[in-house]
């Protein structure tokens, strides 16, 4: 039994007796059909461990014991007929007990990471409002919030793109179950695979992903350590796992792995500033592996809406550096292009779509969503053929690493912390390139400085010299020039290289 099961023993036994009644044993049956799904997969008489963290093992039965427990304690919390709990646990089997719980019992969850700062955390739970809390300290009952039940389901926390506090996008666990087969079939999961976890339960992609793990039958390798997230090939041979997420981020660190043979699928999430470059692609097949899945979605529209699948024998289909985020289909979600102003959007349709923010108001930047079943990305796309592509961020911020940088505000930051002024951009591979005011003798002193005012994922990868940065008649910045000056600068670089 995990720790969960161990400090809430006693709880589970007072639950059992206060749910004794017919009408709320109701709740312990299949209540939607992920839970459904998950039940069926998952009812196999197996003696080995099928879910591993670094401290403890749970097998199929158990997993589903301590989950349906679990629920029995949660229920016993509160008299709310779906409640919502907030889960602050490090991604290991006790979460993903809370997560089977959460599915199995119909219940409402949002996940918090423990490490995130303070101030991040307590805006969470103020917004969310939860019924419960469970933390490493046990479950408790909480104030909650004066509205109607929520649907049951995952609730996402928006990464910031829309501007403001934290908004929540609630994904209904029979949405979701409509979309883990395809997930399933796109990134190769079944009963035989083991997937390797290192990203935390509030990254909406590991949700997906141990969702649909789960939904597949697959067995799981979870850790919240520091080292393994920095070395997630090392980390994927310990647990003789043959699925891994790899961000592209990531994909220079595991190449100085040089570890043994790779896992045998290895899905790479490309959207906005994370997208794959053909590069990466390579560097990636060069590590053994023989399936990458290059996938895109938002956590405003259930996992991925478009994966595009390449082995390496095949020609990348790439565009402006960047490989396909496929076709733009998976199951009942679609992936096209809207034309907005002078630029082609990528979007999102479904009739399983979330259909809104459950709270925060929205700035009217992206995602946003355009009628029933569409939600428009905020990324710029294009195609080729059948391939779709993903070229960045719509405006002026822009996805790099899993955090958005805004770009306007690096410029006032270089400005004000250095007083040299600066227009940074966007390339269509995804580097940063700024055009900086002044000699060129002054770039390899600001390079140093740069370091210490910007975060490592938003210092630009070139600096460019200018006497002036382009100017309007009326002394206003001409970003159309000034993007100009700086793609074109960047061109005879790469030229040069």
């Amino acid at each position: 039994m995990t720790q969960i099961g161990y400090r809430w023993s006693r709880a589970v036994d007072d639950a059992r007796n206060h749910l004794a009644g017919a009408a709320v044993a109701v709740s312990m049956t299949a209540v939607n059909a992920l839970a459904d799904r998950i039940r069926s997969v998952r009812a196999r008489a197996l003696s080995e461990a099928t879910v591993v963290d670094r401290r403890a093992t749970l097998t199929d039965a158990e997993l589903l014991r301590s989950a349906e427990d679990l629920v029995r304690t949660i229920r016993a919390e509160t008299d709310r007929a779906r409640p919502v709990v907030a889960a602050v646990l490090p991604l290991a089997t006790d979460a993903l007990v809370l997560l089977t719980a959460a599915v199995l019992g119909d219940l409402t969850l949002c996940c918090v990471d423990p490490a995130a700062p303070e101030e991040r955390r307590a805006a969470v739970l103020d917004a969310l409002g939860p019924d419960v809390v469970v933390d490493g300290s046990g479950l408790r009952r909480s104030t909650g919030v004066d509205r109607d039940d929520l649907p049951s389901g995952y609730v996402a926390m928006s990464s910031g793109s829309t501007g403001g506090g934290p908004k929540g996008v609630l994904s209904s666990w029979s949405n979701i179950a409509q979309f883990v087969p395809h997930g399933a079939e796109a990134l190769d999961l079944d009963e035989g695979s083991v997937w390797a976890e290192v990203s935390h339960l509030s990254y909406d992609l590991a949700m997906t992903n141990l969702l649909v793990a789960l939904a597949a039958g697959s067995s799981l390798r979870l850790s919240s350590a520091l080292g393994d997230r920095l070395r997630p090939l090392a980390f994927t041979e310990k647990a003789g796992a043959t699925h891994l997420r790899l961000a592209p981020r990531f994909i220079e660190l595991a190449v100085n792995e040089r570890p043994g043979p790779g896992p045998r699928s290895l899905r790479v999430w490309g959207s906005g500033g994370d997208r794959l470059s053909e590069a990466g692609a390579r560097q990636v097949f060069g590590l053994g592996v023989s399936l990458l899945v290059n996938t895109y979605g938002t956590s405003e529209t259930i996992g991925f809406a478009s994966a595009g699948r390449m082995t390496p024998d095949d020609e990348l289909p790439s565009l402006h550096g960047t490989v396909t985020i496929g076709r733009g289909t998976v199951g009942p979600w679609h992936t096209g292009l809207h034309r907005r102003g002078d630029q082609d959007m990528l979007a999102i349709e479904s009739p399983h779509l979330p259909g809104g923010y459950l709270f925060g108001s929205p700035s009217g930047d992206y995602p946003r969503w355009e009628g029933a079943g569409q939600v428009l990305t905020g990324d710029t796309g294009g195609r080729v053929g059948d391939d779709l592509f993903c070229l960045g961020r719509a405006g002026r911020r822009v996805k790099r690493s899993a955090s958005f940088v805004d770009l306007d505000e690096l410029d006032a930051s270089v400005r004000e912390r250095l007083g040299v002024s600066t227009y940074t951009t966007a390339t269509a591979s995804g580097e940063l390139v700024s055009l900086v005011e002044g000699p060129e003798a002054q770039l390899e002193e600001l390079r140093r400085r740069l370091g210490g005012v910007l975060r490592p994922d938003s210092v630009p990868q070139a600096l460019v010299a200018v006497a002036q940065l382009p100017r309007l008649g009326n002394g206003k910045l001409d970003h159309g020039e000034a993007q100009r000056l700086a793609l074109d600068a960047d061109a005879r670089r790469a030229e040069g290289d």
